[in-house]
């Protein structure tokens, strides 16, 4: 097709649109990886940076130019306006801008636009193509705002010039629309790249320096991570938020507040996005704001319209901030400040409760429970939500589609709650998954009476079900208050009243009492309740409680020993999760918490770390706190033995701080006794006795019979400390202790740590016989079986029993170099010199209570008041310590004792 077209008298030219407007600003943020990618992509013949308004292509290449520019390439410029759609006028700004960066450059083509003669656009192109064949090297032409070029020969004149551009041409473009002239090509992207909204979003780092180094505003990270969700790294809105921010009194007031009813967020979405847009497209956008997700059919169903599907098209080929959230283009979402602008017009010219309540009819026709709840409720239709609720509340609790219908009902008035039982049971719901476990258990047992006393409505299948997931939440809440007996009783109650057909209620309470079991150490009691709750999983449909099964079955594993079983479970488990909840769900959280925990035995946890901070903080009501602390202490830990000693400290120390309080007790111990193996790695034996003196006033309360696997790790410690202070006897006492009742398979995990040390213990005594023989026992069914970290985590007390073992049956240590080379490594990342870290294991126990006497100034009659030994015995204990230390005077003793770790915190 040939277009004509119509002469242009010669105009004078705005020299300010052939450089960019921030061409001389003097900072800009970097976007470095950004224009690292555009930079590889610089061969391509079209790069297009497609995003709506606001998003940063201006800027994006501005810097791109300053980075070609200073490699020596010439950047031609164009800002493109409304005035320039005409082809023979684009074609003058064309010359003048190749003229400014080449000014050898001849337009001979310029020359055809005045004058009487109408030429067609492909002369025009022609000619200008014939002009930039004769310059030498390579030149980039870059078109910003080319979405403000409009004419009807447009498509077909930018798909002539693309075909006709010689090979030292490139043509670089920002636009708001995603460009029509080259979707059609099937070879598009051989010689196109492209980026897109998603590409041009800040990140959370991008973000943090934009506020940092452009604003001079330091961010909490909580406030950096408000910001970024909210505004989904929208440059413009960071922006406006930015200005707000520098003059509002109250910062977190501001964030919480943070909407697109914003003042200047909310003028510029007026302005500059919803100002140029047809009548009828703005109403399309105010009535679909009040879905949290839509479709065609969807839309078509609160508008009245018949044309959802060519509108959706529109605003995204217009890309007026929808996202799609499908592979198949089907369903969509507005961004979060965007739906907010539009709701907020919508409101002050209305009710939308008509809106509401039509999308909650159009979700109940498609089987979409949850959704026309959560409409329901936001229209205030709560006769339909509370019906909705009591047919399909059970469903909803077995897929785990609660969580957004729990988030709506803090709005729902306290009198409708009352009125309705069902919005009782999920209140409790809410109040559980808030923590809030008395408040819930209360609740609970209030509509349990009046539902089993017939008040209210009538007891229909439907109620009758909920009131059993009553009960599976009255289980739960009570086993995150570790009243683990209370949480049998009702499981077992209730496990003999449910009937048979109703096989998804009974796997939830079997699950509810594997993880009682757990928690009281009866592995064996707790397998028998996951194996029922699999047999139940046979006759029943729910994804959820699959998953849930997996989890406690890998906890098991861990408990058993059985590391590469329990992984293999994790990993089908989390295959299932992504598949049916998708990658970053709720119901994936717990599963990971487990899941590093027994990698972290095995040593392969480093690419788990990356998902537990979400995992320890985005949970679902099935996150108890004892799982969370797996995850704690896996972060902690390895970060801790990876080199990072300190940071490692401080991390535990700030998790603990939370744990002093009713309910935590077992958590606590566990991580106090962390704490105190960190302490000993760092050399501060003296800080490690008080935690550990602690810990032991901590657990003196809690009968070792409730409390088994806590009291098992006060012995781990109480070992650790004793030897580091030579006191073999007595870390091979509270060792023994742990072992005196029969092996149990389901215990094996805390068998082996418990073994290891003990050997350590027995050889420290000088029974060389039987802790090698220990060792190597230990040794050989600790590592077939996976365990990595048992041994690299107490390297400290290991590696002399290996060296000694090795010196003396060298024979049978041979064929376990590996792991020796395994406990040198460790030592190694923590600048621990395996011939040296030794040397002051000679310095005794009470010879260490002398030394931080004589540390704080006592004289040798003091010290021997303070102890209730002689005078004479105190010069004896700091003549052998001053040989051991080598060193001759009470103050070189105290420095050396700094030195080695006696007194450094002392």
């Amino acid at each position: 097709m040939t277009t004509t077209l119509p002469a242009l008298p010669a105009v004078p030219l705005l020299r300010t649109k052939l450089f960019p407007a921030d061409a001389g600003a003097p900072t800009l943020l970097p976007r470095s990886a950004l224009i690292e990618r555009l930079l590889a992509a610089r061969e391509q013949r079209l790069v297009v940076l497609s995003a709506p308004a606001g998003f940063g292509k201006s800027t994006v290449l501005s810097l791109l130019r300053q980075h070609l520019q200073r490699q020596g390439a010439r950047v031609a410029w164009l800002s493109c306006d409304e005035s320039d759609s005409e082809p023979a006028r684009l074609l003058q700004y064309l010359c003048a801008a190749i003229e400014a960066v080449a000014p050898a450059f001849s337009c001979t083509s310029a020359g055809l636009v005045p004058g009487d003669v109408n030429w067609p656009v492909e002369a025009l192109i022609d000619a200008f193509v014939a002009d930039v064949k004769r310059l030498d090297g390579d030149l980039y032409l870059m078109l910003d705002d080319f979405h403000r070029i409009r004419h009807p020969a447009l498509g077909h004149g930018v798909r002539y010039l693309l075909k006709s551009l010689p090979d030292n041409v490139r043509l670089i473009v920002s636009t708001r629309y995603k460009p029509r002239f080259i979707s059609a090509e099937q070879d598009a992207k051989s010689w196109a790249f492209w980026l897109l909204a998603e590409d041009l979003r800040l990140s959370r780092e991008e973000t943090a320096a934009y506020f940092l180094q452009i604003k001079k505003i330091e961010l909490s990270p909580a406030e950096l991570d408000v910001l970024q969700a909210r505004t989904e790294g929208w440059i413009t809105a960071l922006h406006l938020a930015a200005l707000a921010l520098a003059r509002h009194p109250d910062r977190a007031a501001f964030l919480a507040g943070l909407s697109g009813t914003e003042r200047n967020i909310a003028d510029y979405l007026a302005e500059d996005v919803l100002g140029s847009l047809p009548a009828e497209l703005q109403l399309f956008l105010d009535q679909t704001s009040v879905l949290d997700e839509f479709c065609a059919e969807l839309c078509n169903a609160l508008t009245g319209r018949r044309d959802g599907l060519d509108m959706l098209m529109r605003l995204q080929s217009e890309q007026l901030f929808v996202i799609p959230l499908d592979e198949q283009g089907e369903w969509f979402r507005y961004h979060h400040l965007f739906a907010e602008f539009l709701q907020g017009r919508l409101a002050r010219r209305g009710d939308t409760a008509a809106l509401l309540n039509a999308a909650a009819r159009w979700c109940e026709a498609r089987d979409l429970p949850d959704r026309a709840i959560k409409y329901a409720l936001r229209g205030r239709d709560y006769n339909f939500a509370a019906e909705m609720l009591e047919r399909q509340g059970a469903r909803l609790i077995a897929g785990n589609r609660v969580y957004g219908v729990l988030s709506m009902l803090n709005s729902v008035p306290v009198e409708v709650i009352r009125e309705h039982p069902v919005f009782q049971i999920f209140y409790a719901w809410q109040l559980a998954f808030e923590q809030k476990f008395a408040e819930a258990e209360a609740l609970i047992e209030e509509v349990s009476t009046r539902l089993m006393q017939g008040r209210g409505k009538a007891m229909h299948f439907g109620l009758a079900e909920l009131l059993v997931a009553a009960q599976i939440l009255k289980a739960l809440v009570l086993l995150y208050q570790d009243k683990l007996e209370s949480c049998l009783k009702v499981s077992r109650q209730w496990l003999s009243m449910v009937p048979g057909d109703q096989p998804i209620f009974r796997a939830s309470m079997a699950c509810v009492q594997a993880a009682a079991y757990a928690l009281l150490s009866d592995f064996a009691e707790a397998a028998k309740a996951i194996a029922a709750a699999r047999g139940y999983l046979g006759a029943a449909d729910s994804e959820y409680l699959h998953v849930m099964t997996s989890l406690i079955e890998v906890l098991i594993c861990k408990e058993s020993g059985d590391l590469e079983r329990g992984r293999a479970i994790a990993e089908a488990a989390r295959a299932r999760v992504e598949r049916v909840f998708g990658r970053r769900s709720r119901v994936g959280g717990p599963l990971v918490l487990a899941y590093a925990d027994l990698l972290y035995e095995q040593d392969r946890h480093a690419a788990v770390l990356a998902e537990l901070p979400l995992a320890t903080t985005w949970r679902d009501v099935a996150t108890p706190v004892e799982l969370i602390s797996r995850g704690q202490l896996v972060m902690a830990r390895a970060r801790f033995f990876a080199g990072e000693a300190e940071p490692g400290l401080a991390q535990l120390d700030e998790w603990l701080a939370d744990l002093q309080r009713p309910g935590y007790e077992r958590v606590f111990a566990f991580a106090m006794s962390c704490k105190v193996q960190f302490l000993l790695w760092l050399r501060r034996p003296n800080e490690a006795e008080r935690v550990c003196l602690q810990l032991q006033r901590h657990l003196a309360v809690l009968p070792a019979a409730r409390y088994p696997d806590a009291h098992i790790a006060l012995a781990l410690a109480e070992a650790r400390l004793a030897l580091s202070e030579r006191r073999a006897d007595k870390a091979q006492a509270c060792l023994e202790a742990c072992l005196v009742k029969p092996a149990d398979e389901h215990q094996r995990d805390r068998r082996l740590r418990v073994s290891l040390l003990l050997a350590v213990a027995y050889w420290r005594k000088g029974n060389s016989e039987k802790a090698f023989g220990l060792f190597q026992s230990t040794l050989e069914e600790a590592w077939t079986r996976g365990y990595r970290r048992l041994f690299q985590d107490d390297a400290l007390w290991l590696l002399p029993l290996w060296e000694a073992w090795s010196a003396a049956e060298p024979k049978r240590a041979s064929a376990w170099q590996g792991v020796a080379e395994t406990l040198r490594e460790q030592c190694r990342r923590l600048a621990i010199d395996p011939e040296t870290f030794d040397e002051n294991q000679d310095v005794s126990h009470r010879e260490r209570e002398i030394l931080r006497f004589v540390a704080a100034g006592l004289s040798n009659r003091d010290i021997a008041q303070a102890v209730h030994l002689s005078e004479a015995t105190i010069k004896w204990h700091l003549h052998n310590l001053f040989a051991k230390l080598a060193v001759r005077s009470r103050t070189q003793a105290v420095l050396k004792g700094k030195s080695m770790g006696l007194l450094n915190e002392a």
